[in-house]
């Protein structure tokens, strides 16, 4: 089977199901009704809108959400048994959908955050073009490494439960100040969009980690699935 067919069905779980579209919408509208409440009182800023709600609490959520869509609620073993029943290589099946969920997760949480910067920009912050760019470069790797760190939990358990324990995972290990912290993806999305460094690591290094927490997750992901 070609790429692309395999990419097909976890593209159709998004875009033909709710399972991801309602809990987008739903946090979409969460963190826009925060930052313009935030606005009125004055207290907005383009820092404050991703590092209050967003980093923390918005980017994991949408992020495990596509990723639970494109999997159809179920571990990547159960997600792709369709299309290794017609002869597809289970770990290029598991690959292929990773990474449609990876990038449709890179993608949605990249447009979320442009949203909330033009919701919540003031005359305080850099100029606009300055903050949507760096904000583009930074969340695209920040949901994509949460992503792909979700569909590698999806391996453990027999319906993906693992994927939960990676959601929680994320939160506890990526708030702790120990240089654990670094093997999750959301230390270094809060660095990259303003907020405490990741341990001693410089923006550049953090950045790098998103990548490579994105690619290694990804391959492990792959190795995963028997033959």
């Amino acid at each position: 089977m070609t790429a692309l067919a395999l990419a097909r069905l976890p593209m159709m779980r998004l875009v033909r199901t709710r399972r991801a579209a309602l809990p987008l919408l739903g946090w979409t509208a969460f963190a826009l009704a925060w930052t313009l409440l935030a606005r009125q009182r004055g207290a907005a800023s383009a820092d404050s809108a991703l590092l209050g709600v967003y980093v923390p609490f918005v980017l994991p959520l949408v992020a495990y959400a596509i990723v639970s869509g494109a999997l159809g609620g179920e571990g990547i073993v159960a997600a792709t048994r369709p299309l290794s029943r017609f002869g597809a290589s289970p770990r290029l099946a598991a690959l292929a959908t990773g990474l449609v969920a990876t990038l449709a997760s890179g993608i949605a949480c990249t447009v979320l955050a442009l949203l909330l910067v033009l919701a919540a920009h003031n005359s305080a912050d850099p100029p606009l073009a300055h903050d949507l760019a760096l904000t583009t470069y930074a969340t695209l790797l920040a949901g994509a490494a949460h992503g792909a760190f979700f569909v590698l939990g999806s391996t453990l358990g027999a319906h993906g439960g693992g994927r939960s324990a990676a959601l929680i995972a994320n939160w506890l290990i990526g708030a702790s100040p120990a240089w654990l912290s670094i093997l999750v993806p959301y230390t270094h999305s809060r660095a990259l969009l303003g907020g405490a460094p990741a341990v001693t690591l410089s923006e550049p290094a953090s950045a790098w980690c998103l990548l490579g927490i994105t690619l290694i997750s990804l391959t492990l992901t792959s190795l995963r699935v028997r033959r």
